[in-house]
């Protein structure tokens, strides 16, 4: 199934037509994005080094704050964020929230902390995958449940920040302590340029389809006209809305299929045989293929299984390096030049059914930074990881792995 295809020149349009609609559907929000460019992409390596930059744009903001996090809870990364939002609010700029209900848990644990940010005028939206009906509209401004049929199992696990439609974020982590202080390693991209419009799209039409309303004035302010910059890089917002058009998933299928000298996956959760199967060919055609992977992954039953394929993937020459720590980054590189960062596992649940995000590069560039800034350090601390070991690790590994696509 396509997507609906949006051109560069048409997103303001298209979101024009999204904040008038009475209504807007799911299959809204499976948007194909045609290669645009980006500014100066910036990699940024553990929360220590994504955070204060990410709050500096937040602080900066004079139109609109607009995020999109799975995980967004209290403590002291998250105080310091709600702070900032609310300090943004107070200036009567436009902030508005999506967060994902199994994630961050606005109406439970949380609620306190959501409460803050929504008294000072903070517009919070919920993605509920679990509750059959839900109320639609801003969390402060709960209306009559309606059924969430089109919603039911699909958690939304987007990690995005736009500011002022004119920088935008995207990476694998949550705004929640644990991404601060090393327990789990991840990493985000800042860019600019016309792609940060195709972010905002995605965000505004999100914000639709949960029940909210944008004014159709602030289109102009969402949706600046952005130069290249001096140095511009190709760039495309990849999408996976819950259906048939899954279009990370295609272009990971494509980037590692496509890797002739050279493929880098890091990724915390390796189980799907599809994806494996693909490495396991890019390393037996002769590209030099290199597997980041936490030793000690937090997910056991998603590490077993992926142990379950080690064999396979090391007697076909791949290196697999075991990240001390939780590594949580998602990014694909191939090539010296083609970079995927975002959201998406490779597991099903990312694959198929969850709401991901992810920006395509196309940039030497930025390959020059992930070598630097995130491979070099990361296989210098890393260990070979091995086979299962004996009859009852094999056989525990084989049963993680054939029910992976339910874990």
């Amino acid at each position: 199934m396509a997507g609906v295809t949006v051109s560069n020149s048409g997103i303001a349009a298209h979101a024009e037509r999204l904040l008038t609609a009475p209504d807007v559907a799911r299959a809204a929000l499976a948007l194909a994005f045609e290669p645009t460019s980006a500014s100066s992409p910036e990699l940024h390596v553990e929360g220590r080094n994504f955070y204060p930059p990410m709050l500096a744009d937040i602080a900066a903001a004079t139109s609109s704050v607009h995020i999109n996090q799975f995980g967004f809870r209290p403590g002291l990364v998250g105080d310091r964020f709600a702070a900032a939002l609310i300090a943004k609010a107070e200036e009567g700029v436009p902030v508005r929230l999506i967060v994902d209900r199994q994630g961050s848990d606005p109406e439970g644990g949380s609620r306190s902390f959501y409460e803050r940010l929504t008294g000072a005028g903070i517009e919070v939206y919920v993605t509920r995958a679990t509750k059959p009906r839900v109320p639609k509209g801003a969390l402060s401004r709960a209306t009559e449940n309606s059924w969430n049929l089109s919603g039911l199992a699909h958690i939304d696990h987007r990690k995005l920040v736009v500011v002022d439609g004119r920088v935008g974020w995207v990476g694998g982590a949550g705004i929640e302590d644990h991404f601060e202080n090393g327990a789990f390693h991840d990493l985000f991209v800042r860019v600019a340029g016309p792609v940060v419009s195709q972010l905002q799209l995605v965000f505004v039409a999100s914000v639709r389809w949960l029940g909210g309303r944008i004014p159709p004035a602030d289109v102009p302010d969402l949706f600046p006209a952005l130069e290249e910059g001096s140095e511009p890089v190709s760039a495309v917002v990849l999408h996976n809305a819950p259906g048939r058009f899954r279009p990370i998933t295609t272009a990971i299928e494509a980037l590692i299929d496509g890797a002739a000298d050279s493929l880098d996956v890091v990724n915390p959760y390796v189980t799907d045989r599809r994806m494996i199967g693909r490495i396991v060919a890019a390393a037996r055609r002769g590209a030099r293929v290199r597997l980041f992977v936490p030793a000690s992954p937090n997910n056991w039953a998603c590490g077993a299984a992926e142990q379950f394929h080690h064999g396979r993937l090391l007697a076909a020459g791949v290196q697999i390096l075991g990240y001390p720590k939780m590594l949580h980054a998602k990014a694909f590189v191939a090539d010296g030049e083609h970079v995927l960062v975002g959201t998406c596992n490779l597991e099903a649940w990312s694959l198929r059914r969850f709401f991901e995000i992810d920006i395509g590069f196309e940039s030497a560039g930025l390959v020059q930074q992930f070598e630097e800034r995130f491979f070099a350090p990361a296989e210098e601390i890393s260990s070979g990881l091995r086979p299962p070991l004996g009859l009852k690790e094999h056989a525990r590994a084989a049963a993680f792995a054939a029910i992976s696509p339910f874990l």
